[in-house]
């Protein structure tokens, strides 16, 4: 996880303004992208296939 003194220096050393009520939404978007790029590594092939749809022969006509 990423600390949030990390955040703010990066923030800092761009120009941005650190609001710190945002820091813990921030925090929990790197986590959110971390979990995402940990299961994409655990399953690389996952986006590649094409998945099966079933289609009801009623909808179709």
């Amino acid at each position: 996880m990423i600390d949030v003194n990390d955040i703010r220096e990066n923030l800092h050393s761009q120009g941005l303004p650190v609001y710190e009520t945002d820091l813990p939404f921030i925090q929990s978007i790197f986590s959110t992208m971390e979990q995402a790029q940990t299961s994409l590594q655990s399953f690389p092939y996952l986006n590649m296939t094409v998945p099966i749809t079933v289609v009801d022969k009623d909808l179709m006509t």
